[in-house]
């Protein structure tokens, strides 16, 4: 039984994995070419995950749990964008 699930597993997990590598890589070089327009964009993009939403309560744990949700939602989100951009090189079509 593990073995089976493991031959179906693997391959979708190595062409995910591939995928995002490859996306992420793809972005990099698209923002070296562009560094007027990437830099901003990083800089608000990392001053986001230190915002801090008004009903959070004003305990440290709760400051810390509002900016860890902030970081694992853009880490979400980035991972899925670069797996979109790879997908691009990666899908036959």
């Amino acid at each position: 039984m593990a073995d089976e699930l493991d031959r179906k597993v693997l391959p979708e997990f190595l062409q995910t994995t591939f995928a995002v590598s490859l996306g992420a890589a793809y972005k990099s070089v698209e923002m070296m070419m562009k560094p007027q327009e990437s830099f901003p964009k990083m800089f608000s993009g990392v001053k986001s995950l230190f915002e801090i939403p008004e009903d959070t309560p004003s305990t440290l744990r709760g400051k810390a749990e509002a900016i860890a949700g902030n970081v694992m939602g853009t880490g979400a989100t980035l991972v899925q964008e670069c797996q979109t951009a790879g997908k691009k090189f990666t899908d036959p079509e």
